[in-house]
């Protein structure tokens, strides 16, 4: 009952507030070590107890991201929106789901802490390197799928959901229905951008519990190169408009051969800033979509700049911004099949968003979450985790290819969209030439930075 006053009354302050001093920010420091942590999160928290002073003394500086970073939140977003990152999401990491992931761990199974869901694979768009173009409106999920996983998700302890597509603001109405229904679940949805409305824009406010990502590859030159004439000016405007309605939302970038220099760019940075990204996430360049070209992804001399880059935005301005393999230090590695999973159109579940290979007796019309989480698929990715001794290595598909094709002969994987399986077969050799290739420079960089990172 403490904690749950505890918790109402922090999510009200804060809903109305629209700043926080440095005195507030302190005395909140000295307050978490008295919240309860689940066992999953406690040698994290452990380890990162030190830091505690680093974070003064950076709040005492007015650093970008322990003194400005809040303050942004309090000031850009609505109410709604703010009561809902709270209590939804940070009290949902800290404790609401201890007694919920203990209980699936002892029943054999697992929690991961973000369920990544496609209910559709359908996009207006055509960008190049992409698997959506092959789908069409008779193989959306339905609607009632699509909620038995986000209440099994809330059984199991689901932290928060992903939302993917295709173009998820396709089915928006789906999604508000459900997510209203749902109003104390949280996920973040990644947009193309193009169908952002108004009235779009006003439901999310309303509910609260949703954070956009625009997908965007850079200015207008990169974005529309790959994703069309036209879709750069409304990704802009639909940044716009969720800053007028208060709606918390960020950028979602694919580093590729060709725009690696411009999404880690200062002008590139500001520019979100300026149109209210709180939030950015970048990702590789991944071969999935069948073309057999490995031509776009990036160099390993690319990947290593984005690392040292990504870690240097963060220290100078107010955004969190993550490299998705880069930051895997952070999480113990590669997460596939342990804290994070993906379900497709079709209901089967796939230990990764990349990793579009599955077996039918994953599928989640004939099996609960729990129960694919305890699955001899998703056990042996747990034990096999960390892949690697270096951290910044954490992909079994690009980093240690040869590990996916073990676990994909063994469990005799099958691939869950047309062209996935030439990640096996035909791009191969240049995969393995490719981690050989990367190994070279992030073994360098682990040895000489690991202690930093960790």
């Amino acid at each position: 009952m403490t904690k749950e006053i505890l918790k109402r009354g922090l999510a009200k302050i804060i809903k109305n507030k629209k700043s926080i001093s440095k005195k507030e920010m302190f005395l909140a420091l000295n307050l978490l070590k008295y919240l309860p942590v689940p066992y999953t999160l406690r040698e994290s928290f452990e380890k990162a107890s030190w830091r505690i002073e680093e974070i003064k003394e950076a709040i005492k500086n007015e650093g970008p991201l322990a003194f400005k970073y809040p303050n942004r939140i309090l000031s850009e977003i609505h109410p709604n929106c703010k009561e809902k990152i709270i209590r939804n999401f940070l009290f949902g990491l800290i404790e609401k789901r201890e007694k919920k992931w203990e209980k699936a761990k002892k029943e054999g199974s697992f929690t991961p802490f973000t369920a990544l869901i496609s209910p559709l694979m359908r996009c207006n768009l055509n960008c190049i390197g992409c698997y959506a173009k092959r789908y069409d409106k008779k193989t959306d999920m339905p609607e009632e799928l699509f909620e038995r996983i986000i209440r099994e998700g809330e059984e199991l302890g689901v932290i928060f959901y992903t939302i993917l597509g295709g173009e998820p603001l396709l089915i928006f109405d789906r999604i508000y229905r459900i997510f209203k229904k749902y109003n104390t679940a949280y996920a973040q949805l990644f947009t193309n951008g193009t169908f952002l409305t108004e009235e779009i824009a006003r439901k999310l406010q309303e509910i609260g519990n949703i954070f956009i990502l625009f997908s965007v590859e850079g200015f207008e030159k990169e974005t529309d190169e790959r994703r069309g004439k036209g879709v750069f000016e409304k990704v802009i405007s639909g940044m716009e408009l969720l800053q007028k309605y208060g709606v918390p939302h960020g950028f979602s970038a694919v580093l590729s051969r060709k725009n690696a220099d411009v999404v880690i760019s200062d002008e590139f940075i500001d520019l979100m800033l300026e149109k209210g990204c709180l939030w950015g996430w970048y990702f590789l360049y991944m071969p999935v979509c069948g073309d057999k070209d490995l031509s776009l992804m990036p160099t390993p001399e690319q990947r290593a700049k984005l690392w040292k880059r990504h870690l240097e935005i963060r220290q100078k301005k107010p955004i969190v911004v993550i490299d998705f393999w880069g930051d895997a230090p952070l999480v113990g590695g590669c997460i596939a099949g342990k804290y994070y999973l993906h379900v497709n159109n079709e209901g089967l579940v796939e230990p990764c968003i990349f990793t579009h290979f599955s077996r039918e007796e994953l599928n989640i019309k004939d099996r609960s979450l729990k129960e694919i989480m305890a699955s001899p698929v998703f056990k042996e990715y747990r034990s096999r985790q960390p892949f690697s001794k270096n951290l910044l290595l954490p992909c079994p598909l690009i980093d240690h290819p040869q590990i996916f094709r073990e676990i994909f002969q063994k469990y005799n994987l099958t691939p869950s969209h047309l062209g996935a399986e030439t990640l096996v077969k035909d791009l191969a050799p240049g995969l393995d030439d490719y981690s050989k290739k990367v190994h070279q420079i992030f073994d360098k960089i682990w040895e000489e930075n690991y202690k930093k990172i960790n």
